[in-house]
């Protein structure tokens, strides 16, 4: 059963937002992807910083900072809000190849960065996922043979995480082992979407249930931890793209809308799990 809850229009006339987060002043911070920018939402202005590249992913470390992914940089990039300065974290691999299209972003329990490279992987199976460990700046790659690796989201105290393959719509699972930054016991874990679009961004909420947005299909899936699908949230605008829990249970799930160009958030949906900061 499709469920169609009230919710309220946080903010519009966006240019493809994506990767909700928030500050700890309770600003909300996104990526408009069309409009190259990373934006912030303090509940009455909306702010724009030009990142003169493509953000997708947005992720906040412990000092405020904002690491995101430049699609058309190719890079991993930081920006700094209180300086209006932006730097290079990451450009290559281990191997030394150059990133291709970094997509989404998480920090793990101890700082490294987990992150997504769609390459472009729509009809190839050419999508990585990668760790960057904390203090590097070479990316090493943890999971390959994707077509268009997407959202990453880690539960059990951040020792598994949750990732999206979205032109297979396929959610995958594995335990991440943070010492040794290798991923054991991949399998998988829901099938999100009818195709050819799937599974975008992901959130957790306090019990562990996984939210998905799911691209082009105007909804939100959400799955509980042996993966089965237990909620469909119907969202306004078929393109969905990302979902994150209001860590001041005000806003509950925040939903990014790329379609009609607005945040959505639903404030009955509770509370979400801990998301890291780096």
């Amino acid at each position: 059963m499709v469920e169609e809850l009230e919710f309220n229009v946080v903010v519009s006339g966006l240019k493809f937002p994506e990767s909700p987060i928030f500050d700890e002043e309770g600003n909300l911070w996104f990526v408009e992807i069309a409009g190259g920018n990373l934006s912030k939402w303090n509940g009455v202005k909306l702010e724009r910083f030009k990142v003169y590249g493509t953000p997708n992913g947005a992720v906040m470390d412990k000092n405020g900072c904002i690491w995101f992914c430049d699609s058309a940089r190719s890079e991993v990039r930081i920006f700094d809000p209180y300086y209006n300065k932006i730097e290079t974290k990451c450009s290559f691999t281990d191997e030394g190849k150059r990133l291709s299209r970094p997509n989404d972003l998480i920090f793990d329990s101890v700082g490294n960065l987990l992150f997504s490279d769609h390459a472009d992987g729509r009809i190839e199976a050419i999508s990585n996922f990668y760790v960057l460990p904390k203090g590097d700046k070479y990316a090493k790659v943890i999971s390959s043979g994707k077509l268009f690796a997407n959202g990453l989201a880690l539960r059990n105290n951040g020792d598994t995480l949750v990732y999206a393959e979205t032109y297979n719509q396929q959610i995958w699972i594995a335990d991440w082992d943070k010492g040794q930054l290798l991923l054991r016991n991949e399998r998988h874990f829901a099938k999100a979407g009818t195709g050819p679009w799937g599974p975008d961004g992901l959130a957790f909420d306090e019990y562990e249930n996984l939210f998905v947005a799911v691209f082009n299909e105007g909804r939100v899936n959400a799955y509980n931890k042996a993966g089965k699908l237990i909620r469909i949230i119907k969202v306004e605008g078929s393109r969905p793209t990302s979902c994150a829990f209001d860590p001041f249970e005000i806003m509950g799930l925040v939903v990014t809308e790329a379609e009609q160009g607005r945040i959505i958030s639903y404030p009955t949906i509770g509370k979400g799990l801990k998301v890291y900061h780096g």
